[in-house]
């Protein structure tokens, strides 16, 4: 008796969902390479997050907040995010800014900016305050609608 292949017995859709399943999705993700041990003397400062958008939380997660003072007296923050998925992201992001009484610093405008991280990448945004009154700041991140 003579065999057919197994392969000729299934039904087509069959056959393209094995294949697919073997193949998987190719998604683009970004590896990073470090020193184990860094040199570079970061003032990390302690962060309190609140996520109501749990799905972004999952998807972007908040690695390290840093700050420094540039130009002797406008604070800087560096906030350093990776994209927890294999797939690419888009999110917005906006830096406030606070006095040393807690009242929010009105700027002339304060874009929201869009950003794109690959899969797996670790990206660093920055914030540098608008004047010197500045002593606190948040970053308000959301999910992009396209």
């Amino acid at each position: 008796m003579k065999t057919k292949p197994l392969l000729r017995l299934a039904p087509a859709p069959l056959v393209l969902l094995l294949l697919l399943g073997l193949t998987g999705c190719q998604t683009a993700t970004v590896d990073t390479v470090q020193p184990a041990e860094e040199r570079a003397q970061r003032n990390v400062v302690d962060d309190e997050r609140i996520s109501p958008d749990r799905r972004l939380a999952r998807i972007i997660e908040v690695r390290r907040v840093n700050e420094a003072t540039v130009s002797g007296d406008l604070l800087r923050v560096q906030v350093e995010l990776q994209n927890t998925r294999q797939a690419m992201r888009r999110f917005n992001y906006q830096f406030e800014w606070f006095d040393d009484e807690g009242m929010i610093v009105q700027q002339a405008t304060t874009p929201w900016r869009t950003l794109q991280v690959e899969g797996g990448e670790i990206v660093t945004i920055t914030g540098v305050a608008p004047n010197p009154r500045v002593v606190d700041f948040r970053l308000k991140l959301m999910a992009a609608t396209r």
